[in-house]
């Protein structure tokens, strides 16, 4: 049985930030990356989010990008390339 995160526990906020990639990243990608998530490999999911913003580019907001540092800060993690990442204006991103 695969066990989701509950508010507040590590993983919530890259749940969220999956959803919010929809549309954006391919839905295989998408799903196969929720799998990951529900299996508690979030640093895994932190970075294959953070390739594949950069190889697309997709671009993310402040917040999503701050998710995948967080995660990888939290990890013990470098977060180079999470910070080169291309950011665009969260009121931009709300529109869509």
């Amino acid at each position: 049985m695969i066990r989701m995160t509950q508010p507040g526990e590590p993983g919530t906020d890259l749940f969220r930030l999956l959803r919010a990639l929809a549309g954006r990243l391919p839905e295989e990608l998408v799903a196969a990356l929720g799998k990951r998530l529900a299996g508690n490999h979030p640093v895994e999911v932190a970075h294959a989010i953070v390739f594949a913003a950069v190889a697309g580019p997709v671009p993310l907001t402040d917040s999503e990008a701050d998710v995948l540092i967080a995660t990888l800060t939290a990890a013990g993690q470098n977060v180079g390339m999470a910070k080169a990442v291309t950011r665009t204006p969260e009121a931009a991103r709300s529109h869509c």
